[in-house]
Formats: structure tokens, C-alpha cells, sequence
């Protein structure tokens, strides 16, 4: 938790601020969201920056982030004044196809895991073992918004009603929802 790998020597070193900035470049929201969406989650992000001075703000961060998404959510579904359940707008976006599983950096990374894992199983396993393992073998099945549809509005409410839940995965929850709102107004992203 408190120390990186650097993957061209393989030696340990601790976290340093300059990681935290590292992660800040990565989480950013194109110029297609609007605007009131953008400076809500730059609020997120100083929460995250300053989080290396007071841990706590990591939970204040992700909380924060989580109702960046909601807003974001409310705006794309115009329904911003209206009281709506984040699972039941979290359901409106996949059902509309403004999020996808391929836009998920998470997804990405599995999707590529498996294909690795694939080529090794064709290499150890005999004829028979494939054949009969072919289906296992042939097909990515990882429907990644379905675990987001559960487990954000999970997250969020940990939060929201009082939590001292406290871990180290606060950038990789702020990366899934700076992804989520990005794909949301994809459209938008050229103007």
C-alpha cells in the first residue's frame, strides 16, 4: 500500500507526491462534458491530491467522486432536478448504450490479460484438453457495466450514510468514474 514497483528495475520504492500527480493526469474529463461537471470533479481531484497530506480525504474523494457521477448521470438523462436512485440512472446508461464495457480501462486490461492467458493455455494444454475446454478458450465473457450497475450505487452509499471505510483503491474508483462520465457525453467531445 505504501510502495510502488518500478517495472523497469523491479525495485521497491515508497509513493511519493509526484505518483499522486501522476494519477491526477489520468483522471480528467474531456472538454465534451459540461462544464459545471468538470469543476465538480476538479473538487474530487484536489480531494485526492490532499489526501497525501490527510489520508481521510481519500473517503471524502471517492465519495465526492461518486456524486460527481450522479450529477453527470442526472444532467445526460435530464432529469436534474429530479430526485432519481443513482442504480435506476446508472440502468438508463447502459440501457442506452452511453457506456460500454470496451471504454473501461479496467476491461481493457482483462480483456488483454485473457488473450495472454489464452495463447499460454494453447501452449501447455494437449489437443484434447482445448477441444474440450473450447468455449472456456474461445470467448472473452466479462460484462463489466453489469458489475458497475451493482457495485457503484454499493460504493456510494457506504459513503453516504455514514462510513469509516478507509483503502487504498481510491484512484483506481475515481478512474472508473472519470471513464463513466467520459463515455456519457462522448458525443459532445469534439465541440
Amino acid at each position: 500500500m505504501w510502495g510502488l514497483i518500478d517495472p523497469r528495475t523491479g525495485e521497491a520504492r515508497s509513493i511519493e507526491i509526484k505518483d499522486i500527480h501522476s494519477q491526477l493526469e489520468k483522471l480528467v474529463l474531456h472538454e465534451g462534458v459540461p462544464e459545471k461537471v468538470r469543476i465538480h470533479f476538479d473538487t474530487t481531484r484536489n480531494l485526492f491530491l490532499y489526501s497525501w497530506f490527510v489520508w481521510r480525504f481519500r473517503a471524502v474523494a471517492e465519495w465526492h467522486a461518486f456524486a460527481t457521477l450522479e450529477l453527470a448521470l442526472k444532467i445526460k438523462s435530464k432529469r436534474e432536478r429530479k430526485k432519481n436512485k443513482l442504480s435506476c440512472l446508472i440502468n438508463e446508461a447502459i440501457r442506452n448504450g452511453w457506456v460500454k464495457n470496451e471504454s473501461f480501462s479496467i476491461w481493457q486490461s482483462a480483456k488483454q490479460g485473457y488473450e495472454e492467458q489464452k495463447i499460454i493455455m494453447k501452449e501447455i494444454l494437449t489437443q484434447e484438453e482445448l477441444e474440450s475446454n473450447q468455449a472456456d478458450v474461445d470467448e472473452f465473457i466479462y460484462d463489466y457495466v453489469k458489475i458497475l450497475r451493482k457495485g457503484l450505487p454499493c460504493m456510494r452509499n457506504e459513503y453516504a450514510h455514514g462510513s469509516n471505510m478507509l483503502g487504498p483503491g481510491t484512484y483506481v474508483h475515481l478512474l472508473i468514474v472519470s471513464e463513466f462520465i467520459n463515455q456519457l457525453f462522448m458525443e459532445n467531445k469534439g465541440t
